[in-house]
């Protein structure tokens, strides 16, 4: 035994120093096999949310001047296409008006005092569907957490638009609302995520883990549509409903819905069955958006409204309420127009959300017409032919150099082309002056008509790019003709797909839709990035999967864009906006209908659960890095 201890006491320094690059060779190895095992695996760990900061782009131009306004062209004249208009005033007709209090909308970036995303678009303009700025260096999606949500009837998950609102509360607005009292305890700004789902519930989730920040508020009824924060600050919610219910005298009636974020509470609506609509369908799957203390919004029975809202709030009493008062709505008449849904015939109604330029709104409708109505006087201002059934929002671009404002628009295939085979039309895209209508250029792309519940072409707000892309605008479309004449490549698995390879090669100009061995056209999704100036084809992508989904980008320090499309396949996939060349996609489970919603790295969308590779309806938190 001594000598043994003897020769332990005699070891060498040396063997020490061995020991400990051998211990620190097995760590790093056990690290390297850990770092690889995580990236196989969609799942991060979770990492605080930073304090929002606004999206760079190029130096910012000068507004406007002040007293540019609306000259219509000759083509948009209203009488021509045999439009007329009716007011009503807190219930009463009306021959005029004009608004004592005037409505105003400003530039896009001062639109909302809350960081983040506060109405469909982001703003008046509804361009953007991203908040901040993302560090992107991997190029690739992972999922940051997942939460299950439910069904109401046949309606499950989240629908179309169905974008979730993300929005950075400060800490003394944190103190009043009715969250959980650990984030209360915690007292700093909240990343909350906001969700009205077709489930009938609203969702509060926080940002970073997906953990419920309050109570659900369970409304009962089919939310299809984005709802709408007050962008002044002011803890209200502005929900609507996307499927009518009878009233006792069977007519379908629908709300919107405006709750306390401080009690959880339902405290006014807006709505029921309207008998000053020209149609008897009534929903609102429009986003609201809010200025000059006064809600605006549309309502698919084809009646536009405005309310003031008196809202009030006390943070330090911990008070919020609304005194509305001020109804104003108008509606329009115009040829070809049908009371009913009637195959053939224009409809009534705005399923679009309206956007604004000042005291313009600008919107399109079931009947494929756009209009630009002056806020002030609720007057139409000008009428556009888009040919087809228009859900897509009208996206609102200022130009400096031109002085003028330029707006984009994407339209649906309801209508047969006369030189097509059956059951196939034409989606148009078009740019337009926005203070005079005339436009600019317009393309056209063979979709299919689809059937009752589905249509092809545009349902897709557009993109309209900056930074690195400002010369682009990219369109999403469904049920496309697609231009190789045989099936469109399936979306690949991400775990099959390198980085930098495309699911299907970006295209360089026009390629033509070609009819396949059976007569007709493979359909699939479609994405095209027009340049603004010309609206000639940069580049674009083709598949099997189609989107409803608007196309949404996120920029990075340098101005540098990523395109992030969902589809209804079920897939999440990640381009490089210049070239449309595939970075990396990720399966979610089900089909996406809903746009989602970016606050600086994390991508928030809901799903159907239908579809897909089979998951039920989630809501699905992606870190993008």
């Amino acid at each position: 035994m001594a000598k043994r201890r003897k020769r332990r006491v005699r070891m060498q320094p040396r063997f020490f120093l061995i020991l400990f690059v051998a211990l620190a060779s097995v760590i790093i190895v056990l690290l390297l096999v850990k770092k690889i095992q995580s990236d196989k695996e969609e799942v991060l760990a979770t990492t605080p949310v930073p304090t929002a900061t606004a999206a760079p782009t190029a130096t910012p131009k000068p507004a406007l001047p002040e007293d540019i306004t609306v000259t219509r062209s000759d083509s948009a004249n209203p009488a021509q296409f045999g439009f007329s208009g009716a007011i009503k005033v807190n219930g009463k007709d009306v021959d005029s008006f004009k608004r004592s209090d005037l409505l105003n909308f400003g530039r896009d970036n001062e639109y909302s005092v809350l960081p983040g995303i506060t109405t469909f678009g982001g703003n008046n303009y509804r361009n953007s569907f991203a908040y901040g700025t993302a560090t992107i260096t991997d190029k690739r999606l992972r999922e940051q957490w997942t939460k299950t949500i439910g069904a109401l009837g046949n309606w499950s998950g989240t629908g179309w638009t169905g974008q979730p609102l993300i929005v950075q509360w400060p800490v003394e607005t944190v103190a009043v609302m009715n969250v959980k009292q650990s984030f209360k305890d915690a007292a700093l700004p909240l990343t909350e995520v906001i969700y009205a789902a077709m489930d009938g519930n609203i969702y509060f989730l926080d940002l970073e883990t997906g953990s419920a920040t309050r109570d659900p508020i369970n409304t009962g009824f089919i939310q299809k549509g984005t709802a709408c924060l007050d962008p002044r600050g002011y803890p209200l919610l502005f929900v609507g409903q996307g499927i009518p219910v009878d009233n006792d005298e069977g007519n379908p009636s629908s709300y919107i819905r405006v709750y306390s974020l401080i009690s959880g509470e339902q405290i006014e609506q807006f709505g029921g069955f309207d008998w000053f609509a020209r149609r008897k369908w009534q929903a609102y799957d429009g986003s609201p958006m809010i200025a000059n203390d006064t809600l605006v919004y549309g309502g698919e029975n084809g009646i536009f409204y405005t309310v003031k809202l008196n809202a009030q709030f006390d943070v330090a009493a911990g008070t919020v309420s609304i005194d509305p008062d001020g109804l104003i709505k108008s509606r329009y008449e115009g040829s070809g127009y049908s009371r009913d849904d009637t195959t053939g015939a224009r409809w009534f109604g705005m399923e679009s959300s309206i956007s604004a330029f000042r005291n313009y709104a600008f919107f399109t409708d079931n009947g494929g017409r756009l209009q630009c109505v002056d806020l002030n006087t609720m007057a139409i201002k000008y009428v556009v032919d888009v040919t087809d059934e228009s859900d897509s929002s009208v996206v609102v671009e200022e130009s400096y150099d031109d002085n003028t404002i330029y707006l984009y628009t994407g339209s649906q295939t309801r209508t047969k082309g006369s030189d097509l085979p059956d059951g196939f039309g034409y989606s148009y895209q078009r740019k337009i002056n926005g203070l005079t209508g005339a436009i600019i250029w317009e393309k056209r792309w063979i979709c299919s008509t689809g059937d009752a519940s589905a249509s092809g072409g545009i349902v897709a707000t557009p993109h309209v790019g900056r930074g690195q892309i400002s010369n682009l605008v990219i369109y999403s479309f469904s049920l496309a003709a697609q231009s190789n004449g045989a099936t469109a490549t399936e979306t690949q698995n991400p775990e099959e797909t390198a980085e930098g390879e495309a699911t299907e090669a970006a295209t360089q100009g026009e390629v033509l839709p070609q009819i396949n061995a059976s007569g007709t056209y493979t359909l699939g999704g479609r994405i095209v990035a027009y340049d603004k100036a010309t609206g000639s084809i940069m580049w674009s992508i083709e598949q099997s999967n189609d989107y409803w989904a608007s196309p949404v980008v996120v920029y990075d320090a340098q101005g540098k864009a990523y395109l992030i499309q969902c589809d209804r396949g079920g897939y999440v996939i990640m381009y490089d906006a210049s070239s449309g060349i595939m970075l990396n996609s990720i399966d979610i489970g089900s089909r996406i209908d809903s746009t989602p919603a970016v606050f600086n790295n994390l991508l928030v969308v809901g799903t159907r659960g239908k579809g897909g590779s089979g998951k039920g309806p989630q809501i699905v938190c992606l870190k993008i890095s």
